[in-house]
């Protein structure tokens, strides 16, 4: 199994630093300091680019994530396209909005984002939209249950199981998402593109703009029976 795999990151953790200080040089000391707090790398990924190695070095969400329990290592996920990709974020951006206690004066929340694009070449992966796996797609997919492909998950984890291939059950047409168990993965050592979006997310809608192209998805996109799903619940 080898492609590429899209993600998509916030990128202002450097711009929220440099406002807390007052030069470039405090900046840089204050990175190192936040740097040695982190958690440590996971084995084999030392020469690997930061955001190649972040999703493998933080422990899951309190609820896990699709394929991945929360006692277990977080999984590296990412989409087949950019659409895709922006699906998945348009999505938790939401969430992020009808998390809020009080919303932005201006009715609106503007961010910036990285979208990365890294080679990916799995000796043992596995395709979750053929038999036998698809006759389960709505067990795999499902908005808010995570316990089938969290057991599947962790199956596939003790299997050796590299990465693997599943439809997005976020994105409004279907898109297909990659996700990796370690870095062994990665088929380079850093992303081949990289490219900057801006992100507006209102009470109805997020729209991203970048590479000459705008693309909304509404809060009705991620709707199921006029309710929008919260993750595991």
């Amino acid at each position: 199994m080898k492609g590429v795999i899209w993600r998509v990151v916030e990128s202002q953790a450097e711009i929220a630093t440099l406002e807390l200080v007052d030069t470039l040089e405090e900046q840089a000391t204050l990175e190192e300091l936040l740097e040695k707090s982190k958690p440590p790398l996971v084995d084999n990924d030392q020469t690997l680019d930061y955001l190649l190695t972040t999703p493998f070095r933080y422990p899951p969400l309190k609820w896990g994530s699709r394929f991945g329990q929360k006692h277990e290592p977080s999984l590296f996920y990412g989409s087949e396209n950019i659409k895709t990709a922006l699906a998945e974020t348009a999505y938790y951006r939401i969430l992020f909005w009808n998390g809020m206690e009080i919303a932005p004066p201006s009715g609106r929340l503007k961010t910036q984002h990285t979208i990365f694009s890294v080679k990916y070449k799995c000796a043992e992966g596995l395709c979750l939209n053929r038999s036998p796996f698809k006759e389960y797609k709505d067990l795999l997919q499902h908005p808010q249950d995570y316990s089938a492909p969290q057991w599947l998950g962790g199956v596939m984890r003790k299997l050796g199981i590299d990465g693997f291939e599943f439809t997005s059950a976020r994105c409004p047409d279907g898109g297909g998402d990659i996700a990796f168990f370690t870095p062994d993965a990665f088929a380079s050592k850093r992303p081949e593109e990289k490219h900057n979006w801006i992100c507006e997310t209102t009470a109805l809608h997020v729209m991203f703009s970048g590479l000459g192209a705008l693309i909304k998805f509404g809060v009705e996109d991620f709707m199921v029976d006029g309710v929008l799903p919260f993750p595991a619940s």
